[in-house]
């Protein structure tokens, strides 16, 4: 019951906080709550036309985790992050820290080269955060190519763990006007929703979903041939994710708040381990 529905469902609802805020990655989520191996293999089953009832289970309930999480993370945890972001990022960082600690578990071997390909991949694109541009509209064939190859991208980078799809977009100046075109959406009925809106999501949509397909395929293929080398790369892609979410760089605060906060993100960690017993 509990790896079937709540599981899945749970593992949604954190994906669904983390894509929310840019910094955080959903695909670190996955691998938390065990299920990335299996997210992977139910998204290539879905692109070779063989998905079973097991699979739709499983894609129902994580879907209705991740709507309910950015239903409720837009909400609760942008309130979070804007009015007490040391402490919020210090439960994420107690999150992934303990995590990784019980992920090492899974890497019989270290190999260097892998894992610090993966440390870096998270890592080096906070160095250009500061010069990004932003675009505002969309014009021509294209611009159109562009924001779909920026979905790609940003697709990709939703299922690696430790790689934000949100940092991508802003890096690649279309995060704002991907969060104003979504918001448009609760407008259709008054006409707010425009066709060129429609447009900046199909397409944004449509580079999304390819690129968390090709991902998924390559993923798979190197889970296949040189398991340990991907989890080695994996455990590079978390132990870089807590760079960008380090507490003091995001305000400051109390010392033991940020240790309390760090405990609670780590007893979280320690409390999903409890039921997969």
């Amino acid at each position: 019951m509990y790896d079937e529905i709540f599981r899945p469902i749970i593992a949604g609802l954190f994906m669904g906080w983390a894509n929310v805020i840019p910094g955080i990655s959903g695909g670190t989520i996955a691998v938390i709550m065990g299920i990335f191996e299996r997210f992977i293999d139910v998204i290539n089953d879905i692109m070779e036309f063989k998905i079973s009832r097991k699979d739709i289970a499983f894609i129902a309930t994580l879907a209705i985790g991740i709507l309910i999480g950015v239903i409720t993370g837009s909400k609760l945890l942008t309130w979070a992050f804007q009015n007490h972001p040391f402490y919020t990022y210090s439960f994420f960082f107690g999150l992934i820290l303990f995590s990784l600690w019980n992920f090492r578990k899974e890497v019989s071997k270290f190999r260097f080269f892998e894992f610090v390909v993966g440390f870096l991949i998270v890592v080096v694109p906070y160095f250009f955060k500061s010069g990004q541009s932003h675009v505002t509209s969309v014009v021509g064939g294209l611009g159109y190519f562009f924001l779909a190859l920026a979905g790609v991208i940003a697709g990709a980078s939703m299922v690696l763990p430790g790689i934000s799809g949100s940092l991508l977009l802003m890096l690649m100046g279309y995060y704002e006007a991907a969060i104003k075109t979504v918001s448009k959406l609760t407008k259709i009925a008054s006409g707010g929703f425009t066709i060129s809106d429609l447009l900046f999501i199909l397409t944004l949509g449509i580079g999304v979903l390819i690129g968390i397909g090709t991902i998924s395929k390559l993923l798979k293929i190197w889970f296949e041939k040189a398991k340990l080398s991907v989890l080695n790369f994996i455990l590079g892609l978390i132990a870089g994710s807590l760079y960008p979410i380090t507490p003091a760089y995001h305000g400051t605060g109390n010392v033991f708040g940020m240790f309390l906060w760090i405990a609670i993100g780590g007893l979280v960690v320690y409390t999903l381990g409890q039921f997969e017993k």
